[in-house]
């Protein structure tokens, strides 16, 4: 059952990064007849036709989103859909960044900011066609958010519209940034927001809750893929030598996004130095202070690349302060974490048909055409 499941997820990737492609082109081509005397005057009387083009591009991958999970469901005998999901009520719209809820924003709003940050480049001392590019890439990076986040959001209302519950568990499309590979293979249900970075292209593939555990994606199955060079550059030199002397890669990760200069210039982390958190239950805590909700350690926690520096070389000492810092918990290095279609679609790229033989369980997908 898993891997016609993971070769229609495969074909519902590649169509959708066809689309992307194309789309991203055509706004090139758009973005460099912008006359440079005149940015944003000039950006303004083509930021309309632009949210047009990225709009089609959404409502073709929401459909493709749409009929892959329906397939899905219908694969595996969830019946069929209970309400009608429309592509259309997915293009148009920014999807916001963020932790929080927020409105989603005009297409064409988004898409003018582009022609600002070309400016402020400009303010800042930037040449003119160096200006011009910063712009060109940040026009394509919130074009592909939005191509991406419209299917997403696709997938997420069709999931929820089969007559049984369906999650979806996070697979990645390597090469990916380390805060994706610590989500890899992480489940979840149809409601929650997909978290992501600008330029993020992870995947989540619905399916029913008693075959999420066969779709796991190892982090440190991913990790060990990597050359030694490419660790460094996805993980940071000092967190991939300390994943590579056994600390847990979900500690060594997610210090990072708490990191702060201490006293001194010691590089340290507030991550898990609560008194609920994993290194922090281990060490004396002071009261909490005014907005804390718990008490933090009085020790600061030193990060990865402050504990190397220290270290001075001598491997052995560095094992030490990881053990001594919560990076290395003596539980080993657990990926679950120990502590724990048919049609021409956009642009002419024939969208995936989504075909299962019920009777042999195998996934016969149609012939299509990429988009150049």
């Amino acid at each position: 059952m898993v891997t016609p499941i993971i070769e229609a997820s495969a074909d519902h990737y590649a169509y959708g990064q066809a689309v992307q492609r194309r789309a991203l082109a055509d706004l090139t081509g758009m973005w460099v007849r912008t006359d440079r005397e005149r940015i944003l005057e000039s950006w303004g009387t083509t930021v309309a036709p632009a949210a047009v083009l990225v709009a089609q591009a959404q409502q073709a991958v929401a459909e493709d989103a749409i009929d892959y999970t329906q397939a899905l469901a219908e694969v595996q005998d969830h019946g069929e859909p209970t309400h009608q999901v429309i592509a259309a009520g997915f293009a148009g719209m920014a999807y916001p960044l963020g932790d929080r809820p927020r409105q989603p924003v005009a297409l064409q709003d988004t898409l003018a900011a582009p022609a600002f940050t070309a400016l402020r480049a400009i303010k800042s001392g930037a040449t003119t066609e160096r200006a011009m590019g910063i712009g060109l890439d940040n026009l394509l990076l919130r074009s592909q958010m939005q191509i991406a986040d419209a299917a997403r959001q696709a997938e997420a209302v069709a999931m929820s519209a089969t007559p049984r519950q369906m999650v979806y568990v996070r697979m990645l499309n390597p090469p990916s940034c380390s805060r994706c590979a610590i989500l890899a293979g992480k489940t979840y249900r149809s409601q929650e927001a997909f978290a992501r970075h600008p330029g993020c292209d992870c995947r989540h593939i619905p399916v029913a809750e008693s075959l999420a555990g066969d779709l796991a994606t190892d982090p440190y199955s991913y990790f060990r893929s990597l050359s030694g060079t490419e660790q460094d550059k996805y993980f940071t030199k000092a967190g991939a030598e300390a994943i590579r002397e056994g600390a847990d890669i979900f500690q060594v990760v997610n210090a990072r996004q708490a990191m702060y200069e201490a006293t001194g210039g010691a590089l340290a982390t507030y991550t898990g130095t609560t008194r609920r958190g994993y290194w922090g239950s281990a060490q004396a805590t002071s009261n909490r202070r005014q907005g804390e909700r718990y008490g933090r350690a009085v020790r600061e926690r030193l990060m990865p690349e402050e504990i190397f520096k220290r270290a001075n070389g001598d491997r052995e000492q560095a094992r030490k302060m990881l053990e001594d810092y919560g990076y290395i918990t003596g539980l080993g290095q657990d990926p679950d974490g120990v502590v724990r279609g048919p049609g021409v679609g956009y642009f002419g790229s024939r969208k995936p048909s989504y075909r299962f033989d019920p009777a042999t369980g195998s996934y016969n997908p149609a012939p299509r055409n990429a988009a150049n």
